[in-house]
């Protein structure tokens, strides 16, 4: 019984600690699923949670308090599949964002949900008939601070991009771009080609101001480049009626491009002259002559 409470405990520990550091490197993928099931103001949250799943994942790998590690960890997955289950439910969203910018692993909903039922199932076993001995060591300790540490400092790192709204840098040959993928250019003609979620409100609120670009000349042409979600697209066309093209893309496609969303590049001289990352500014706002 021992031995197999340690398996339990070791198996979901790593599911913890690949979850956290999958999410630390690149947090800002994170930050933007928490931003498209509609909890925008909450998104500071993002680094607090992979620092709790690491922690926990550390305790359990560790063996060390098993019954109140496990236990956290069962309240965790709990929470995570309520919000999730809201997801699909109230916001089409299918994608939990478990294990960041690893879509491999960020699977079906069937999948998920198949996931965190057994991971529940191994912790509450963990939980009944683990212990609470504390078998800290110098090892141990050291060990599981510096990868706190090290999942901190990435966690900050790529949290801090997320926080960039104008991105000014060489133009970049748009024959260099993943973009070349999706648009045509001229070079005789100015182009905008915005990033987005049809659940994102961020996304949702730059609308109004991006169907002004091209109508007053702000631009030649506006390219959408949206994550596809039939269900939400179909109520998206019918609220906002957009009079620019879109293109859906599979999540696996928009992050090749971006992992902050929205996000609008401005195309001039076939070339990516500049990025916009966050709501979308009005069109009077924008100097596109100072580019």
């Amino acid at each position: 019984m021992k031995k197999r409470i340690e398996i339990y405990s070791l198996i979901s520990g790593l599911v913890f600690l690949i979850s956290g550091i999958a999410k630390a490197i690149n947090i800002s993928v994170f930050i933007n699923v928490i931003t498209q099931y509609g909890f925008e103001n909450l998104k500071f949250i993002a680094v607090l949670i992979v620092l709790a799943e690491v922690f926990v994942g550390l305790l359990l790998v560790f063996q060390v308090w098993q019954k109140w590690s496990a236990l956290a960890g069962v309240l965790m997955l709990i929470g995570f599949t309520l919000i999730y289950t809201y997801g699909i439910v109230f916001q089409n969203i299918e994608d939990c964002g478990c294990f960041g910018e690893i879509t491999v692993l960020n699977t079906s909903p069937v999948f998920t949900f198949l996931k965190n039922a057994v991971l529940i199932y191994l912790l509450i076993a963990v939980w009944r008939k683990g212990i609470n001995k504390q078998n800290l060591n110098k090892w141990i300790t050291a060990t599981a601070l510096t990868l706190m540490c090290l999942v901190a400092f990435m966690s900050g790192y790529t949290y801090k991009k997320t926080g960039k709204k104008y991105e000014e840098k060489p133009a970049t040959a748009i024959e260099n771009s993943v973009l070349k993928e999706f648009i045509s250019t001229s070079k005789d003609s100015t182009y905008l080609v915005f990033a987005f979620s049809y659940t994102c409100p961020s996304c949702l609120n730059s609308i109004a101001n991006l169907k002004e670009y091209e109508q007053s000349g702000v631009v030649d042409k506006v390219v959408g480049l949206a994550l596809e979600n039939p269900v939400a697209e179909e109520k998206f066309i019918e609220i906002f009626k957009p009079n620019f093209s879109i293109t859906n893309c599979s999540k696996e496609l928009l992050l090749r491009i971006t992992t902050n969303l929205p996000t609008a590049y401005y195309i001039k001289n076939d070339s990516v002259m500049m990025a916009l990352s966050g709501e979308l500014p009005c069109g009077f706002l924008f100097n596109p002559s100072a580019y």
